[in-house]
């Protein structure tokens, strides 16, 4: 928990691959997780050739406490 009584979790998404993309959130939507959709988006389509849309990889999204 934050010093604001917040809980801050963190995003996660894994490729099958292996590859892990994390990003801490303590609110709905942040620049963090924006950057985390991004990079994702980038990994699918230059590693794998896959072109995913934002709700694609948002909906892969996991939550860590």
């Amino acid at each position: 928990m934050s010093a604001k009584g917040v809980i801050t979790v963190k995003k996660l998404v894994r490729c099958s691959c292996g590859l892990e993309f994390r990003a801490p959130s303590a609110e709905a939507t942040t620049d963090a997780e924006k950057h985390l959709v991004q990079a994702v988006k980038r990994h699918a389509k230059d590693a794998h050739d896959l072109d995913f849309g934002e709700e694609q990889v948002v909906a892969m999204m996991e939550i860590e406490p």
